[in-house]
């Protein structure tokens, strides 16, 4: 058999359909991640390939991506749609992360040793300045990266794997809702959640800890709100 040319045509051809499905997916990503475009908007085809100048095979392949993301859902004979979860499916994705991150502290507590600590608090001191400066898409992913560090102590893969889900899901919903930023929650309160914890698994209190994430359960719970904003824009404007 003989070996591709990675500098002929063929290759060529592939890295610019993938620059387009590229260029498709962070596109629509942005906009939606921005909340430009409301939830449940129908993301047809015909249009972002008028808009972007792109054909149909690098748009589908930017919506497998965001579909594996959780941003859009694909619904046979109807088409692609941006996620619009109901307040039912955002109280059971909490419900989730909380009985996964219970299971978390149960494995780590006791077992976490200083260097570990040290991150903790790292991740916390830039979660403060995130929050500060209104940075929603870092301040998020901090504190995914707070979750993930203690999920990764357990050395559990399959815990691993699955706190990792529910966290990107939760995401998407707190950009698309803007749960983080939009609730009663102070930046001390919110800073003071993770700071708790620290102090808790240093303490080796499990049972202040299965108590806190409750709390925390109850107060996500009561910002949820699905309400859509006067600031949406139909997509062929956005794009």
């Amino acid at each position: 058999m003989e070996m591709m040319d990675h500098k002929g045509p063929a290759f060529s051809s592939l890295l610019e359909k993938s620059s387009r499905a590229e260029r498709v997916y962070f596109r629509l990503k942005v906009a939606i991640l921005d909340r430009k475009i409301a939830p449940g908007t129908q993301l047809i085809e015909k249009t972002i390939s008028h808009k972007l100048q792109v054909s149909r095979t690098p748009i589908r392949k930017a919506m497998d991506w965001l579909e594996k993301e959780g941003l859009v859902k694909v619904i046979s004979n109807r088409g692609t749609f941006v996620v619009q979860p109901s307040s039912q499916e955002i109280e059971q994705a909490f419900h989730m992360r909380a009985r996964l991150e219970k299971m978390t502290l149960e494995i780590v507590t006791g077992q976490m040793k200083e260097d570990g600590f040290q991150q903790l608090r790292e991740l916390v001191k830039w979660e403060k300045f995130a929050f500060e400066t209104n940075d929603k898409k870092e301040y998020l992913d901090l504190v995914k990266q707070f979750h993930m560090l203690l999920a990764k102590k357990t050395d559990n893969p399959f815990l691993i794997s699955f706190t990792e889900k529910i966290l990107d899901q939760i995401y998407v919903y707190s950009m698309l809702y803007n749960v983080a930023f939009g609730g009663r929650l102070s930046l001390a309160n919110r800073c003071k959640e993770h700071e708790f914890i620290i102090e808790a698994l240093e303490g080796q209190d499990l049972g202040i800890l299965n108590k806190h994430i409750d709390q925390q359960l109850e107060e996500s719970i009561r910002e949820i709100s699905v309400e859509e904003e006067d600031s949406y824009s139909p997509l062929e404007e956005v794009l």
